[in-house]
């Protein structure tokens, strides 16, 4: 799976190239969005925060005793969540040109995957005719 990631990478341009690298990879019926330096930036903010880290432990600590806590079906590490997700952010920004490159990319996976008849659909046009 890296490797075919770093193979991608490799022989296409991101889409998006800051603050965060965004890659976008076409499939069958959509796409893949890569926010790989998105995570590790996250990622990194919680290591080097002893805050954000403690809580992430909590967190931890709280999912692996939950059965032994009995919450009446209230999750508390729900909140502890929402707190780490408030401090790191949880939204890409996209700014300018690299808006109109993502809306491109994204632009010509919709026109790939919606613009092409399935075998069956043209079958039951043909039908219908």
């Amino acid at each position: 799976m890296k490797l075919r990631l770093n193979l991608h990478r490799l022989f296409r341009r991101p889409a998006v190239t800051g603050p965060y690298r965004i890659y976008v990879s076409a499939t069958p019926t959509g796409v893949r969005l890569d926010v790989e330096h998105y995570l590790i930036a996250m990622i990194q903010t919680i290591a080097d925060n002893a805050d954000l880290m403690d809580l992430l432990v909590e967190i931890e600590d709280d999912r692996r005793t939950a059965k032994a806590h009995r919450h009446d079906g209230w999750e508390p590490d729900e909140l502890l969540v929402e707190r780490l997700t408030a401090a790191l952010g949880y939204e890409l920004p996209v700014h300018g040109r690299e808006l109109t490159a993502l809306a491109d990319r994204l632009r010509a996976a919709d026109w790939a995957v919606n613009s092409t008849a399935i075998p069956t659909q043209l079958r039951e046009s043909e039908a219908a005719a």
